[in-house]
């Protein structure tokens, strides 16, 4: 592969990344499914990658005989319970740090406080990052619902 069709595949990847991230906001029923692989497969064939086309055609395939709405809700179920879960144990890490953090300052250990603080502000920042997943998982089952 020369030099040009190397720097030429990481936009590529982008852009296809980045159609089937727009192509499934717009909607998380069966219709928007077949909608978003279906541009995905113009877009594979735009490009003329037949590998892709081939597996979207196969995705587009299963969607059809496979997808309900039913089992979309159900899906997006089971991923808000697993999120849940997730945060639960995210706190429960920023709970342990919290009691190391003052476990350390009670020691007067500068070292540990500070090894604690950062430690924590990591801890926090996995729970921002699991509730805002946890918050668009709920949204997009009451949207199925809906």
């Amino acid at each position: 592969m020369n030099k040009a069709k190397l720097m030429v595949l990481p936009l590529v990847i982008a852009m296809g990344v980045g159609i089937s991230s727009v192509a499934l906001a717009g909607g998380n029923d069966c219709a928007a499914k077949r909608s978003a692989i279906e541009n995905q497969i113009k877009e594979a064939q735009r490009y003329g990658n037949t590998a892709k086309v081939a597996g979207l055609k196969k995705a587009l395939s299963e969607t059809n005989a496979h997808c309900t709405n039913s089992g979309l809700i159900k899906d997006a179920e089971q991923k808000v319970t697993k999120l849940e879960k997730k945060l639960a144990e995210k706190q429960d890490d920023v709970r342990e740090v919290q009691t190391d953090l003052r476990q350390a300052q009670a020691k007067g250990d500068v070292k540990k406080v500070a090894k604690y603080q950062k430690k924590l502000t990591e801890k926090q920042n996995d729970v921002k990052e699991v509730q805002a997943d946890l918050n668009q998982a709920r949204a997009e089952l009451a949207a199925l619902k809906s």
